[in-house]
């Protein structure tokens, strides 16, 4: 006799999670649901809460110690000048490593920076794509070479360049990855 309410609530609760992921980013947010993640200045390649899977886990690897951001734009302008530091940075993942999960790539207007994760030590969810993440890592010196350090066979920066159409022209060898929405 229970079961017939239990489905009937089961289904309207389907219901209303299908007609929220249907909803037009400017349209109210469903009652009770959190408003997307905006930021003041947000580009236009900032993830949103819609159209891209939540992610369970939010940290990988070392926690986030650096304290100050280091603009993304401001690493492509001058990379010689950050070379073998460590920076902390943030954009929007644009491709990620399909087999294992490690590398990705961040981006904004200014370009993108292949991340690929120190030593194979952690890895990212392979479905990262358009979220928002704060990346820690040291600068590696001068124009990454072509899968160097990454796995020659595996190609991941040819991976990458097809994901996303484009060569990242920095790379970072990231300690703790941290994902904001």
């Amino acid at each position: 006799m229970r079961a017939k309410p239990i489905a009937s609530l089961f289904f309207l609760v389907l219901a209303q999670l299908g007609c929220s992921a249907e909803r037009k980013p400017d349209a109210e947010p469903a009652p009770g649901a959190a408003p997307p993640a905006t930021a003041e200045g947000a580009s236009p390649m900032q993830a949103s809460a819609s159209g891209i899977a939540r992610l369970e886990k939010k940290q990988f690897g070392a926690p986030i110690t650096e304290s100050s951001t280091t603009p993304l734009p401001a690493l492509l302008q001058e990379p010689g000048k950050f070379s073998g530091k460590t920076v902390r940075t943030e954009g929007v993942v644009s491709a990620v490593c399909k087999s294992m999960g490690c590398w990705m790539e961040i981006a904004d207007e200014s370009g993108s920076a292949h991340i690929k994760m120190a030593g194979h030590s952690f890895f990212v969810p392979k479905d990262a794509s358009g979220h928002r993440a704060v990346v820690q890592g040291k600068m590696v010196a001068g124009e990454a070479e072509e899968g160097a350090a990454c796995g020659a066979k595996d190609n991941c920066r040819g991976e990458a360049e097809k994901q996303t159409g484009r060569v990242a022209k920095i790379e970072l060898e990231a300690t703790g990855v941290q994902f904001l929405d």
